[in-house]
């Protein structure tokens, strides 16, 4: 007898948060990453405080983003070699419903302590205080949005080699708007402009990836996992 849904999409949330957890060391390179890359900033540019300022939204969104493009191509690697990603599509309940939970688990280990040291990484590059609330929304927007892009692509370069490097290439033309959008908002924040429109594309660029993409997830892992 299978388990009721609800019951089932909160033990696959904690497995993969568990999971995730015991490889804790894994999860600290995005955050590492993004740091390292704002402290340098700075001394490349030198400390010219206008230029700083200007740059500061930009270089914020793309290090949070390129951060999370580190840990995306590990979203179903131990799922596939341990074989319980063959188990979850042979599972009664939707697997399009199972894999956004790993989705949101994935967004959460990853994303989420980036979303927490980007008012950090702004401050250290000066970005003026009126613009952290579009950064910010900008971020909390964008960053579930790549994960949901990136999970598809993911599923499609599932066992294949050189996955990474696929990945990559596929994923940035689907990453050039979610960052002009957001990267749209932050500027029009710091110039004192509304910044409402571009989140607001954001928003609705989402929604229709929250709908669609754990569907087109599913369908890419059965025909990866049937090639």
């Amino acid at each position: 007898m299978s388990a009721p849904l609800p019951q089932a999409c909160a033990a696959m949330l904690r497995r993969d948060l568990t999971l995730a957890w015991r490889r804790r060391g894994d999860l600290a390179m995005p955050v590492l990453y993004a740091v390292i890359v704002a402290v340098l900033f700075p001394f490349a540019l030198g400390p010219d405080l206008a230029l700083l300022q200007r740059i500061a939204g930009g270089v914020v969104l793309v290090t949070v983003l390129l951060a999370m493009l580190l840990a995306l191509d590990g979203m179903f690697a131990s799922d596939i070699e341990d074989g319980s990603l063959e188990q979850l599509v042979l599972a009664p309940q939707p697997l399009a419903l199972m894999l956004g939970m790993k989705i949101l688990a994935h967004w959460i280990t990853t994303a989420l302590p980036l979303l927490v040291i980007a008012p950090l990484l702004a401050g250290m590059l000066h970005l003026p205080l009126p613009a952290m609330p579009a950064l910010l929304l900008a971020l909390l927007l964008a960053t579930p949005l790549l994960s949901l892009l990136g999970a598809v692509l993911v599923a499609l370069t599932a066992g294949t080699r050189r996955s990474g490097m696929l990945l990559a290439l596929m994923l940035l033309p689907l990453c050039v708007p979610v960052v002009i959008f957001a990267a749209g908002a932050v500027a029009a924040a710091q110039e004192g402009l509304p910044w409402f429109a571009p989140v607001a594309w954001l928003s609705a660029a989402l929604v229709l990836a929250v709908v669609l993409s754990p569907l087109a997830c599913a369908a890419a892992l059965r025909i990866a996992l049937d090639a």
